[in-house]
């Protein structure tokens, strides 16, 4: 395990570094920048004051400069700068948009494995009855659904059915559950659609395989109850790849969240994110991106040491 736990250190150290790199170049290399935003509309403006400020906010000299400036105050001092456009410090940024954004993203994994996880054992154990095509079916519809494309849907729906909206401004879940759940339902809803596709069509196929294993056609003959085959023999193996999969949809599900957030007022991680893309706010944009990517990374290294608890034959510090 400690061997296992070191390799996933470096390659999290290393995937992070690449990332970082990866980052700052294509922020740097995006059409315009602060400067003529900044300068919009002032032509009386001359390079000498364009100069000067470009060096007050640390975007001058080399790119290999500007870099390890930046990397070294975050590696070092933890400081991720100020924003660009607000002045704001960007860990009180983040700080105050993460939560809304992790719990964006906790509700519609939730609600994806509710559904996904039912369906997917109902389709396998039920093949090719009406149930199963309806699970297919409904796993196919969520493939080819782009996510902000329900979101805008649903909000047409509700406000034109129910004569109803989710609430503009955020309201957090400790001032008042019900109306914060009422505003995070039908985005994490959007958001969930496409995992819950992917994760049923993949415990289908993972059940249908399981199933048919000797050690399941054993526990059956031995007199085993149907639902202990099931949930403790099938059900329990065929989790893994799904794991995998739900890993990867983490990811997914944050950069879905950008678009939804945006569609319904939500000031989360995604939402400052493409606020700051169009505002060519560097520091923001760099911070949020490298965070994504951390969390990213540290939930596909949760995800690798899930397996051995679902799994004791298989080893992680192999």
């Amino acid at each position: 395990m400690t061997t296992f736990l070191i390799r996933r250190l470096i390659a999290m150290i290393a995937t992070l570094f690449a990332v970082s790199v990866t980052i700052f170049l294509m922020v740097r290399l995006m059409t315009g920048d602060i400067i003529s935003i900044i300068f919009f509309g002032d032509e009386a403006a001359t390079d000498e004051q364009k100069d000067l400020v470009r060096k007050q906010l640390g975007i001058d000299g080399s790119y290999f400069h500007q870099y390890t400036h930046w990397a070294g105050r975050i590696l070092f001092h933890g400081d991720f700068g100020n924003s660009f456009q607000t002045g704001q410090p960007i860990s009180e940024i983040l700080g105050h948009s993460i939560h809304i954004t992790a719990e964006l993203i906790v509700l519609g994994i939730v609600i994806a494995l509710l559904f996904a996880i039912p369906l997917g054992v109902i389709s396998a154990v039920k093949r090719d009855s009406a149930a199963d095509y309806g699970a297919r079916l409904t796993g196919l519809i969520g493939i080819s659904i782009p996510g902000f494309w329900l979101a805008t849907l649903l909000i047409i729906f509700t406000s034109q059915v129910f004569n109803w909206l989710p609430p503009l401004l955020y309201v957090s879940i400790t001032t008042d559950p019900w109306k914060n759940f009422t505003q995070f339902v039908f985005p994490a809803l959007s958001i969930s659609v496409f995992t819950l596709a992917i994760v049923m069509r993949m415990l289908r196929a993972t059940m249908l395989e399981v199933l048919n294993l000797d050690y399941v056609r054993t526990a059956r003959a031995k007199g085993v109850p149907r639902r202990t085959v099931l949930i403790k023999h099938a059900l329990r193996n065929a989790l893994i790849p799904v794991v995998t999969v739900a890993g990867f949809e983490v990811g997914y599900l944050i950069a879905g969240a950008a678009v939804v957030e945006t569609i319904f007022n939500l000031p989360g991680v995604g939402f400052n994110l493409l606020h700051a893309i169009s505002q060519r706010d560097y520091p923001l944009i760099e911070a949020t991106t490298l965070l994504i990517a951390a969390v990213f990374v540290i939930v596909n290294t949760l995800v690798d040491l899930v397996y051995g608890l679902l799994d004791p034959r298989i080893s992680v510090a192999d």
